[in-house]
């Protein structure tokens, strides 16, 4: 469902005072929400993956000293409240079933009003009609295209991240491609903040290059990893000129490199259909004027997968050490889904001494680590409990 504004609007991502996009002259690509309905017979999920930044429905507003960082000062709620809830009700589900995923764009609008979250409410109400048997592919492999960022947001072969890259692929009983969902963790951030322009950015292009491949209504959802501290290959912030073609360069790049998992995908059980979520509170630091803030969960199994959702800008590092309780045959990360939290870095991240954009804005305590891994641990054996 296409969400490209129609009327000048403040972007989200970078400072909102100098980026107010003009329609008329600021769109370089179109935005899309892309969904997937799943039912087994017995209980149905939605995935909702949006050309945003965020996905709150209520602001995130650190006061003093976060402020002094301008992406602070408008963390406003990118949806209407009650969004979620009404794509369960188009759905026919509770809102805990359906999942709503950024990927994180920095050149799209702050706020997508109910003109626009009403277009994906209508579509996901048409979707129930439209299920089918289908059938489900996965392969991994490795994202070429991410890198560590810190501590200045640039690239930095120094430090290491999880570089892992998922493709699920649905299809007809027939063998006839339907859509798929498509996940590693890297900041879409190529287009510079010195102009208002509205893009997908480079992942919006890469899923769109694919659908254009394999055509015939194909729809690819781009799920966002846990890119915290994960940025795009060769991010410098020295260009002088415009960045809009290497954004096209880094998309079809990452197209090419998801096209190269194609011939290792293989065959894997799609049901059951089974979701569960958490709310949990982190402690802050001495800094945050609350003692916690509340982030959200939400694991959701796809038969043999397992697709893991934090409402943090999660750093990458905790992906392996949540992986190695999945039982799964694949486990993808999502972050910045259903909320928006706050970073979280890593408990090395928090003793490295090297500081940098992630660690000032944070609201929480190196506390927060090992209690995000033993809740996350704790929700994935919940939902695979007899």
């Amino acid at each position: 469902m296409k969400i490209t504004p129609e009327e000048h609007a403040p972007l989200q991502g970078y400072d909102v005072t100098g980026n107010i996009a003009n329609p008329a002259q600021d769109i370089l690509d179109d935005l899309y929400a892309r969904m997937v309905m799943l039912d087994d017979g017995e209980e149905r999920s939605v995935i909702v993956s949006v050309d945003s930044c965020l996905t709150n429905e209520l602001p995130f507003l650190p006061i003093k000293p976060f402020v002094e960082h301008p992406a602070y000062n408008y963390l406003a709620s990118t949806f209407p409240e009650g969004t979620k809830r009404s794509w369960g009700e188009a759905a026919n589900v509770d809102p805990d079933r359906v999942t709503v995923h950024a990927t994180h764009t920095h050149t799209a609008p702050g706020y997508f009003g109910h003109k626009y979250t009403s277009r994906i409410t209508t579509e996901i109400k048409a979707m129930s009609s439209r299920l089918q048997p289908a059938l489900v592919k996965v392969a991994s492999g490795e994202c070429v295209v991410s890198v560590n960022r810190r501590p200045n947001l640039r690239h930095n072969d120094d430090l290491e991240i999880d570089r892992a890259l998922h493709m699920l692929l649905f299809e007809s009983q027939e063998g006839e491609p339907l859509g798929a969902l498509v996940n590693c963790a890297v900041h879409p951030t190529l287009l510079t903040h010195t102009s208002a322009r509205v893009s997908s950015e480079f992942v919006g292009l890469a899923m769109g290059e694919l659908e254009e491949r394999y055509g015939d209504g194909f729809v690819s959802l781009f799920i966002q990893g846990f890119a915290g501290d994960v940025g795009p290959l060769n991010q410098r912030w020295e260009e002088t000129t415009d960045t809009y073609p290497k954004v096209k360069e880094m998309g079809r790049a990452l197209c090419e490199n998801i096209a190269s998992l194609l011939p290792q995908l293989s065959a894997v059980a799609g049901t059951p259909i089974r979701s569960v979520q958490r709310q949990i509170a982190l402690p802050t630091n001495a800094r945050y004027y609350e003692p916690s803030v509340h982030a959200q969960l939400h694991a959701l199994r796809i038969g043999e997968i397992l697709l893991f959702a934090s409402s943090l800008e999660t750093f990458s590092g905790y992906a392996k050490p949540i992986a190695k309780h999945s039982p799964a045959a694949a486990t993808l990360f999502s972050g910045l889904a259903n909320g928006y939290a706050g970073y979280l870095p890593t408990t090395a991240a928090f003793r490295d001494g090297l500081g940098g954009y992630e660690m000032e804005t944070t609201p929480y305590s190196e506390e927060a680590c090992e209690l995000f891994i033993s809740e996350a641990v704790s929700l994935i054996g919940e939902l695979y409990s007899p």
